[in-house]
Parts: structure tokens; C-alpha cells; sequence
């Protein structure tokens, strides 16, 4: 999940209305409101979203810099399950090569892109927080994501795959198999 997570807030960079500090979600402008964010109990995560957002948005990226960007982010040897990390940390480097070559190329002197490992922990700690309060939510309205979300929210938050990894569990552990 956290892979596709971190792409989707890399392109909210394009959503994002500097001016009016908002996003656009949902065929509107949503504005960061203060007084209505910390009504949600996730107000820390959501300013977080969007300054995440305002700092990508200000280095002005070309796509072709953004796409490098989202490969070098998706390009991870952490995932505990990963058989070969080394061709993936290979594959990474080169395409933070690439990315610093591009930059240089397009006259780019900003300091974070050159180390783009900054912005890959800010999205990490973004995507966790994420799960955190996911997991919370769902433990509490867990009809409402089954009823109410829609299908690429389902997809990309791992809704039905929850389920699908609990089901299994349950049928491992009992011995019996559902259809």
C-alpha cells in the first residue's frame, strides 16, 4: 500500500493551489482549515499532507523530473519480503542518478532534490501515520469502508485485501476453505 501511497501524495504536488493553500479533491478545492481539521482527530497527519505537498509543489518539477522522483521513491529494498534487494538498491542508485542528471541538466540548484532521501523519510513517516490512523478507523467504522469507500480507495488503502489476508488467516488456522 505505502508505495502507491507515497505516488499519490508525490502528484497531489499538481492538485495543490499554492495560493489558496488548497488541493483539489473530489472535482473541488479543498482549503486546510484549521478549525475543521482538528475536528477530525487526524489533524496532525492531514497539515502534514498538505505541507508535504506546498514543499513539492514549490520546486516547480517537470514531469519527467516528478516521474524519476516517484521511481526512485517506489525503488525500495526495505520491504522485509524483497528476495533481491541488491538488484533493487542497484536499481535504485541509477535512477537517483538519473534524477540528479536531469536536475543538473535543467539548471536545478534546489538542495533537497540533490538529496532526494529527505523527502523519501518525510513520505514514509507520512504513509505510516497514514496506516496508523487507517487501522484506527477502521476499527471503529469499519462498515463505513466497506460500504462507503470507493473502489480505488478500497484498492489503493488495501480494503479488500485485508480482508482477503484475514480470511485466509482465519481458514489456515480452522482448516476450512471458503469459495
Amino acid at each position: 500500500m505505502s508505495g502507491s501511497l507515497e505516488v499519490v501524495f508525490i502528484r497531489m504536488c499538481r492538485l495543490f493551489d499554492s495560493q489558496n493553500n488548497s488541493v483539489f479533491f473530489d472535482r473541488k478545492f479543498e482549503t486546510l482549515m484549521v478549525q475543521q481539521v482538528k475536528k477530525r482527530s487526524c489533524d496532525d497527519l492531514i497539515v502534514s499532507v498538505f505541507d508535504f505537498a506546498k514543499s513539492m509543489c514549490s520546486l516547480h518539477l517537470s514531469e519527467d523530473e516528478l516521474a524519476l522522483f516517484s521511481a526512485f521513491v517506489l525503488l525500495s529494498a526495505d520491504p522485509l519480503w524483497l528476495q533481491e534487494k541488491l538488484q533493487v538498491e542497484k536499481l535504485q542508485q541509477r535512477t537517483q542518478l538519473a534524477l540528479q542528471h536531469l536536475l543538473h541538466k535543467n539548471q536545478r540548484r534546489d538542495g533537497l532534490l540533490s538529496k532526494p532521501s529527505c523527502k523519501v523519510a518525510t513520505l514514509r513517516s507520512l504513509c505510516t501515520r497514514h496506516a496508523e490512523k487507517l487501522s484506527a478507523f477502521r476499527a471503529v467504522y469499519s462498515d463505513v469502508i466497506g460500504s462507503r469507500f470507493p473502489p480505488l480507495y478500497k484498492e489503493l488503502f488495501g480494503v479488500n485485501s485485508q480482508e482477503t489476508l484475514s480470511r485466509a488467516f482465519n481458514e489456515t488456522t480452522s482448516g476450512t476453505r471458503s469459495p
